[in-house]
This record gives structure tokens, C-alpha cells and sequence, in this order.
């Protein structure tokens, strides 16, 4: 199949998110098993700077092609993607496909290129990353919800699938009319080798200024204010003092709050600020860690939480990750997205070695069983396949 993947972002542009790491390894997993993909995304890469538009992969039949963004700002301060040259190019390029799959939500490309399908008839498939969960429809700007009654319905409406990634993103699609046969239920697969370090715990605790033999609570995300940091300090007031803190990721404009806090509550000592890291550098602070935490007020599908447990860490994790399988692995704990609730998981665990070993190994079979990368893209390739036959009914 020659497969489209339209994204705002790509990896390694972690500022932004998840969705652009997703895209490149199921992109990987796709060409592996003799598929063609090419990747429309912007140059967005962090506050600061972009990628070069001369970027590329040297992988056979994949193809990147970065769009330049009208401003920087705009796209790291907003979520607001402006690329004119996708405008340009899309309508001379999109027939060459027999799948497209849309990520992401509320994007002026999003539309374009599921307009332009709909006159080639090529089947498009959209994963929306949360972006249509109850809790963040309540926080959104009034631009992104008028995006959503004036296109985003008939956006939805008119791809072929949808794919949730949780029953709570199910109950999302379908207050917006979507009937369950349209709606695809499938996480996120994860690349296991990628974090496999040979760098002891001492050394990597020694990369990131950890204390030795302190119990390390690590958070590993964008640091925006729905991610629940707030309850965090406020957890770790109440926290055992043998349990120290590092939370990792790039500003999403909650970074000079957090840190305020952390000064106003005088928990200096028990945090670490460190900022977002990949490859190498997040298989050992993974390495460092004893606890995984992610307190989030609401999530789509935390691809943290995942990659946590991929490497055998119990997590502590919010009702709003909306992640039941964890509990029923018994591979950690859900609790309320309440700082009282959240202390008392992780005070339990620093003070019982045993239990996060085995919750641990747990974590790590609950991967194996439902997220490696060939059970997660042999499903998207039958979605696909799906869609290109019913094209031709």
C-alpha cells in the first residue's frame, strides 16, 4: 500500500507531544513489512528553532516532507499550524495514495487534506490524541471550539474509521454522532529495544544529579498545566522524605508556575527539573527511576506511561489517563487526580520494595501482551486495508 500519515509535528520534535513519535514508528514498522509511506508535517521543532525543510530520513519507500509554519510562535505558543506550501502541493499529490491516516485534531491541514480525499476518494482514518476528551473540550479556546461545530464533525464524520485509544475516547467520539462500527479501539505500540541501556542505576543517577539512595519519583511529559504538576508539589509536601522528585519535559507554558510552587512550598531539595530527553539520554533516566508518576487531569493516551512500563516501573497514574488495563495487570496504581490520593500511592510503594518489583514485572508483561509495535501496526495495516476495499465497493 502507499500510505499518507499527516501529522503537525514529527520526531523528533518531542516539545510538542507524542503523536509525532507515534507516526515515526509505525511509519518504520510499515516500511519493514514492504509498504510505501510518505509523512506530510511542518517544521516545527521547539520554541525556539525548526527543522531544516532539507531534513530527511535515508530509509527506502519512507518520505518526510516538512512544511514551513507562517510562525514559530504560533505553532509552539498556540497549537496553531500555518503551512501554505501543503496548501500548494496536497491537491497535485494526494491521489498517488490509497490510505491516508490523519493525526492530531484541530488543524487548517487536517481539513485540506481530507477535502482533497474526499474528491479523489481516497479513505482517510483519523486519530484525534485526546484532543476530543471531555475535560480538555471545557479548557479549549473559543477558536477551537468553533473549529470543532463549524468543520470538526463533518471532519469526523467523513473518514472512514476513527481510532480511540481508550473507552473514554470511544464515549468522545460517539456524543458527536459516531456510531461504535466506525470507531477502531487500539493503542500505541512501543519499540521495547529503544530504552535498553547498559549504563548501571548509580551512573544514570549520576547523568541527571539524582542522590544515590533516595527513592526516585520520575515525571516524564510536557509540562502544561492539564498534566496535573500542580498536584504533584502539592503530594510531595505529604511524601516520605526518602522519596525525591525529577520532573522531565519541555515548557508547555507551566514550567514558571511549577517551579514557583515548588519555591513557595520550599521543596527545593525533594524536585529536580530536568528537560525533555530521548534516545540514550530517556533510557537512563528511565535506568534512574523507581516510580513512574503521571497526575494528569485528562489524557488521550499517555505514550509516558507506556514507555514507563515497557521497562518493568510501577506506575502511579490519575482516573484522567483513562488506562484501566493497569489496574487490572495490577501494574500500579489509579487513583483520583487529588494530591492527598496521589502522595498515598506513592508513600505505599517507596516504602515496599517488593511490591513495586512485582508491579514492576507486571508493567512489563502488560506491554509484551498488548503494545509491541507488530500487534499495534499489523491492526492499523487490516484498518487500512479495510478502508482501501471498501473504496472500491
Amino acid at each position: 500500500m502507499k500510505i499518507l500519515q499527516v501529522v503537525p509535528y514529527f520526531y523528533p520534535a518531542w516539545s510538542y507531544g507524542g503523536p509525532g513519535k507515534l507516526v515515526y514508528d509505525t511509519s518504520l514498522y510499515f516500511v519493514s513489512q514492504k509498504h510505501s509511506v510518505t509523512i506530510y508535517t511542518s517544521d516545527a521543532f521547539d520554541k525556539d528553532r525548526r527543522m531544516k525543510l532539507s531534513e530527511h530520513l535515508n530509509i527506502k519507500n519512507l518520505k518526510v516532507r516538512y512544511f514551513k509554519n507562517i510562525n514559530n510562535d504560533l505553532s509552539y505558543i498556540y497549537n496553531i499550524f500555518i503551512t501554505p506550501a501543503l496548501f500548494l502541493f496536497a491537491p497535485f499529490d494526494i491521489f498517488h495514495y490509497d490510505v491516508i491516516h490523519i493525526h492530531d485534531f484541530y488543524t487548517l491541514q487536517n481539513l485540506w487534506v481530507a477535502w482533497w480525499a474526499r474528491i479523489y476518494k481516497v479513505p482517510y482514518i483519523i486519530s484525534v490524541h485526546g484532543c476530543l476528551e471531555e475535560n480538555r473540550i471545557i479548557i479549549n479556546g473559543f477558536l477551537k471550539n468553533l473549529f470543532l461545530r463549524l468543520f470538526g464533525i463533518g471532519l469526523l464524520h467523513n473518514a472512514s474509521y476513527v481510532v480511540a485509544t481508550s473507552e473514554n475516547e470511544i464515549k468522545a467520539y460517539a456524543r458527536y454522532g459516531l456510531t461504535r462500527d466506525k470507531i477502531v479501539l487500539l493503542g500505541h505500540g512501543i519499540v521495547t529495544e529503544e530504552f535498553e541501556t547498559t549504563a548501571s542505576t548509580l551512573e544514570s543517577r549520576k547523568i541527571f544529579k539524582l542522590p544515590d539512595k533516595k527513592i526516585i519519583v520520575t515525571f516524564l511529559g510536557r509540562i502544561h498545566k492539564i498534566k496535573g504538576l500542580d498536584l504533584l508539589v502539592e503530594a510531595a509536601k505529604t511524601t516520605p522524605q526518602e522519596v525525591h522528585f525529577i520532573v522531565a519535559g519541555s515548557d508547555d507554558g507551566f514550567l514558571k508556575i511549577l517551579m514557583g510552587m515548588i519555591k513557595k512550598y520550599k521543596l527545593q531539595n525533594k524536585f529536580t527539573r530536568h528537560d525533555v530527553c530521548f534516545g540514550e539520554a530517556k533510557a537512563k533516566l528511565f535506568k534512574a527511576t523507581d516510580i513512574f508518576v503521571y497526575p494528569s487531569y485528562s489524557e488521550g493516551f499517555s505514550l509516558g506511561i507506556l514507555e514507563m512500563a515497557s521497562v518493568g516501573k510501577p506506575l502511579v497514574i490519575t482516573t484522567g489517563c483513562h488506562f484501566s488495563l493497569l489496574a487490572k495487570y495490577r501494574a500500579g496504581i489509579i487513583v483520583n487526580p487529588k494530591s492527598k490520593e496521589i502522595s498515598a500511592a506513592i508513600a505505599l510503594l517507596a516504602k515496599d520494595a517488593k511490591k513495586r518489583k512485582v508491579f514492576g514485572a507486571n508493567a512489563k508483561r502488560l506491554i509484551e501482551e498488548n503494545y509491541s509495535m507488530s500487534a499495534i501496526g499489523d491492526k492499523l495495516l487490516k484498518i487500512y486495508s479495510k478502508s482501501k476495499l471498501a473504496k472500491h465497493e
